[in-house]
C-alpha cells in the first residue's frame, strides 16, 4: 500500500514538471485579472475616505482620515437632523444636473461646566467609492441650525460591479471657542455622519 501512494505522488509531480509552462501560464491567467478587480475595488475605496474641506483642489490640500461621531465631542453634544432634499433636475445628455440640495438642521448643547462660543461648520457632501463631492458655505451654528448644501450629482449610481452608492456621507469641520479659566481657546474637530438608511425629513420635488 505504501509503494502505491508513493508511487501515485511521484507520477503527479511528474506531470507537474512537465507541464510547469502550461500550469504556470494558467494560474497567471486566473490570477491577475483577480489582483487587478481587488486592487481597483480597495483603490476606489481608500481613495475617497479621505476628505478635503478646501472647495477648490490644490496640492497644499489636506486630507482628514479620522473622524468623531457627532456624540464624541469633548464640549458638547451635536444633534444632526436630515431635514430635507431635493434631487436635482437635468441629463447627462445636455447640461447637466442643477438645483439639488440636502438641507440639515444641526444643533448643539454645552456640557455641564463648559462655556462654549462661536461655533462654526464648514459641510462637504462626499461619496464612497466615487469621488462625488460637494462642500458647502460656513454656517456659524450660534445664529442658526439650518446648513444647506448643494449637491447635483444623480444618486444612485453603481461605480463598480456589486457596488452601489445611494447616498454621500456628511462630513463636518467643527470649529469652536472654549472659555475655560478665564481664556478663551480655539479648537478644531472633524465630524462624519452617515445618510445610509436615513430618510429625510421632507423631499422636494
Amino acid at each position: 500500500m505504501k509503494n502505491k501512494k508513493i508511487e501515485k505522488k511521484v507520477t503527479f509531480w511528474t506531470w507537474l514538471h512537465r507541464n510547469r509552462i502550461k500550469v504556470a501560464v494558467l494560474a497567471f491567467l486566473i490570477i491577475l485579472p483577480i489582483a487587478l478587480v481587488f486592487t481597483a475595488y480597495i483603490g476606489s475605496y481608500t481613495a475617497n475616505r479621505k476628505v478635503t474641506f478646501d472647495e477648490t483642489i490644490t496640492a497644499e490640500s489636506e486630507y482628514i482620515k479620522d473622524f468623531l461621531n457627532p456624540d464624541e465631542i469633548d464640549a458638547f453634544d451635536m444633534t444632526i437632523v436630515w431635514n430635507e432634499l431635493k434631487h436635482p433636475v437635468g441629463t447627462l445628455d445636455e447640461e447637466g444636473f442643477e438645483n439639488g440640495y440636502y438641507e440639515f438642521l444641526i444643533t448643539y448643547e454645552a456640557h455641564e461646566n463648559f462655556t462654549v462660543k462661536n461655533v462654526t461648520i464648514v459641510p462637504v457632501l462626499q461619496t464612497d467609492w466615487k469621488n462625488l463631492r460637494s462642500v458647502g458655505v460656513p454656517v456659524s451654528l450660534t445664529n442658526t441650525p439650518i446648513v444647506t448644501v448643494l449637491f447635483n450629482d444623480e444618486l444612485p449610481i453603481k461605480p463598480l460591479l456589486f457596488v452601489t452608492v445611494s447616498e454621500p456621507h456628511l462630513y463636518l469641520m467643527v470649529q469652536y471657542t472654549l472659555t475655560t479659566g478665564g481664556q478663551d481657546v480655539s479648537f478644531i474637530k472633524y465630524v462624519q455622519f452617515s445618510l445610509k438608511d436615513i430618510n429625510p425629513l421632507n423631499v422636494v420635488n
